[in-house]
């Protein structure tokens, strides 16, 4: 099948392409691509003519993404250039051609899940499976060359999606029922393989659920002290239900006073490492552990910028300690981006060392 998209915007309002790109990726998601998308005015009426008889002359589906102010006089002109009569139902047919009509945004995305891919999956008998990949940290270089080889390993049957979120890798191998398993379950083992080190589920996970699971499993206890990520990990941790079980507390500890009086963190290490150094992430998370109260210590202490600390230190570096009564790691970055792109990412990226110190 081939599918197209107009989208229609409005010239007198920001356009920023979420009004669609979700749509999009929610058709996508169900194994329905848009070979050619068409972004056009509300105001060029003859442009969206002559674009409308060529996707219906070239394309089995075509979807109309449209402010929900001018929906009505869209559809209508659909109608008038299919010569039928004018409805407002979601979808129009004519022949083996469908014509789909989403509002903007969420409404759209939620119509395109529930209603258009199972609509379209009727449409030509097609039952989808799917296998998701999670993972943290995937080079751009090693994130292409999983796609390729995976597509190619499905010699046609596979449609594969990508989508990264501040460090946080999700990957999907869409498949129809007559694929065979052996051929699925061969592309899933090879596509773990790649990922390696990255990888913390074969199933849709998100990373902040996993941990709250596995604190749980393992019969463990929380406790956290964040300094440039200003209790971010901790708000992660209880948007989880069940959170309460594991997570013992979370300490912003954002001033030296605090690092200082509620942590531990000695003054001479502050005075001759700095609060951004691997010693006091050391201590922060030290403190927490040496009170008995946690079985799991999570720390934080970075330059999330725009300016450095007056230390010389880059804006983005940071540390990050997670440890056990055993032994305490810590871990430096330099994080790329504004001060909420460096935020957001050592939050994840927190989350993933957590992962891995009680997988």
């Amino acid at each position: 099948m081939k599918n197209a998209c107009i989208v229609i915007r409005d010239n007198r309002n920001y356009f920023s392409g979420t009004e669609f790109e979700k749509i999009v990726a929610a058709l996508l998601d169900g194994g329905y691509a848009s070979e050619k998308i068409y972004l056009l005015s509300a105001e060029e009426e003859q442009e969206f003519a002559q674009t409308f008889l060529e996707c219906k002359n070239f394309f089995e589906n075509v979807f109309i993404v449209s402010p929900s102010s001018a929906l009505p006089e869209i559809r209508a002109k659909v109608c008038e250039l299919l010569k039928v009569e004018k409805t407002d139902t979601d979808v129009v047919h004519v022949g083996q051609k469908s014509f789909f009509f989403f509002k903007s945004g969420r409404a759209g995305e939620d119509i395109a899940r529930e209603e258009t891919v199972p609509y379209l999956d009727a449409k030509y008998g097609v039952r989808h499976g799917k296998v998701v990949l999670r993972a943290f940290g995937v080079p751009e270089q090693t994130q292409k060359k999983l796609r390729e080889n995976t597509v190619a390993a499905g010699k046609g049957a596979f449609v594969c999606t990508v989508s990264e979120n501040d460090g946080d890798f999700r990957f999907e191998i869409l498949y129809d029922d007559k694929t065979s398993k052996m051929l699925v379950d061969e592309a899933t083992r090879k596509a773990a393989e790649s990922l390696q080190e990255y990888l913390y589920a074969v199933e849709d996970i998100p990373l902040n659920v996993l941990v709250v699971e596995l604190l749980k499993l393992r019969g463990l206890k929380l406790s956290m002290a964040e300094s440039f990520t200003g209790g971010g990990v901790a708000q992660k941790i209880v948007e989880v239900s069940g959170a309460s079980a594991v997570l013992f507390e979370s300490v912003v500890a954002y001033d030296n006073g605090s690092k200082r009086k509620r942590l531990g963190v000695s003054r001479q290490t502050l005075d001759t490492q700095g609060a951004v150094s691997d010693e006091t992430a050391y201590e922060m998370a030290t403190g927490l552990l040496s009170t008995g109260d946690c079985s799991v210590a999570l720390a934080t202490t970075g330059i999330a910028g725009p300016n450095s600390d007056g230390s010389r230190k880059p804006v983005g570096l940071c540390y990050i300690a997670v440890g056990t009564q055993e032994s305490v790691y810590v871990y430096k970055y330099i994080l790329k981006g504004d001060r909420q792109a460096i935020t957001r990412r050592a939050i994840n990226q927190a989350l993933f060392l957590l992962y891995k110190q009680i997988k």
